[in-house]
């Protein structure tokens, strides 16, 4: 067992001796859902959802409206009122998101007059719909000017959805200072909690192969790009957010990258690129598993798989998560670090046509930290 796994154990066990409960609150299983999901292929939609694996479902998205003036862009077929029948008959929570063009919030949140529109209609529409609440994946605030605007509209909306009543949240970079700015000491107060992106520590925008959504921090990692125990870290102690407010994110996607080895430059040296580093979900990771052309490898220091094809000239290596990975991610943020809950980007994403492996691994991850937290 190597040093990282051997603390990450120790850890763990420590954690079930010393804390009595999880949290005060019930933990969250969140789920990402994409309303264009139903136009993939396989087919996924609200009837294919396994509503008994999850606590809350975020219905993404509908966006400010080009027009800049508060209005809202509803996409056509958005709304599907099934989803949150079923949804509430299940016990779960549905939120309504909404996301967009940070130059549009950027415009409305600087216009107190605009912002409080954008609020209202809002509100309007979640409340109109049977939403339980709003979820804000604005990427990002860049000045502490745009984050306290931020702040601001939140602010205008949980006047208009009562704390207790209706949840409000938000998604936020893994990285701020790094990649984007918060208002953390006025904003946490008006949020239930915070969806940490702890994904795209790799990609098209960085220079070098590398993981995409890994545990922990490898000291290989040429950028030091980040990993879930760094942004929790820096989340608990730099921020002071509350642990029961912060869901950990895991991805059910990962990225190609056109090289071939874990840590391995770019040609270009500045970035690699959306060509050179394209995204693949899980279900098309299973599906390159069954060429065997494919070699599945795991970094012990990063806890996080890679896969390698020695006889591809290019696009031979690919960063993801497996059911594996996924389940010790949920384990750590519930039982070791006693966070609110996890997420994943995106629901439909590891769904092959018959069953959901990262899912099921989430869950069974996750009712395994309630019960070892009853103990």
């Amino acid at each position: 067992m190597t040093r990282t796994l051997k603390t990450y154990a120790a850890a763990l066990i420590l954690s079930f001796l010393l804390v009595p409960a999880l949290h005060a609150a019930s933990p969250r299983l969140l789920a990402y859902y994409q309303y264009s999901d139903r136009y993939n292929d396989p087919h996924y939609d609200f009837s294919t959802i396994p509503f008994d694996k999850v606590t809350h479902i975020i219905h993404s998205n509908i966006a400010p409206s080009s027009k800049g003036d508060g209005s809202l862009f509803i996409p056509k077929g958005f709304l599907q009122p099934s989803l949150i029948s079923r949804a509430h008959a299940a016990g779960v929570k549905v939120e309504l998101c909404v996301s967009g063009p940070s130059v549009l919030f950027v415009k409305i949140d600087a216009d107190p007059a605009l912002s409080a529109i954008f609020a209202q209609n809002i509100a309007n529409f979640a409340i109109a719909n049977g939403y339980d609440g709003v979820d804000f994946d604005y990427e990002v605030p860049f000045t502490p000017k745009q984050a306290f605007q931020f702040t601001e509209l939140v602010r205008n909306l949980r006047g208009l959805m009562a704390a207790g009543q209706y949840i409000i949240s938000a998604a936020v970079s893994s990285s701020p200072g790094s990649w984007g700015i918060y208002d953390f000491a006025h904003l946490t107060p008006l949020l239930d909690f915070y969806n940490v992106m702890t994904y795209d520590f790799h990609g098209a925008w960085t220079n070098h192969s590398g993981h995409n959504s890994p545990l922990f921090l490898s000291p290989l990692d040429p950028g030091q790009e980040g990993s879930l125990e760094t942004s929790t870290e820096q989340f608990l102690s730099q921020f002071g957010v509350p642990a029961e407010k912060i869901n950990l994110g895991t991805a059910f996607y990962g990225y190609y990258f056109d090289l071939n080895q874990l840590w391995e430059f770019c040609e270009d040296e500045n970035l690699c690129g959306n060509a050179g580093a394209p995204s693949v979900t899980y279900a098309q990771v299973e599906q390159l598993l069954t060429t065997g052309n494919w070699i599945e490898n795991y970094d012990d220091l990063a806890d996080a798989p890679y896969l390698l094809n020695p006889s591809a000239k290019v696009f031979g290596f690919i960063t993801y998560d497996n059911p594996a990975s996924t389940a010790r991610k949920v384990t750590y943020a519930l039982n070791v670090r006693h966070l609110g809950g996890v997420f994943m980007w995106e629901l439909s994403q590891d769904y092959n046509g018959h069953d959901q492996p990262l899912l099921d691994a989430m869950h069974s991850a996750f009712v395994s930290a309630a019960a070892a937290s009853k103990k």
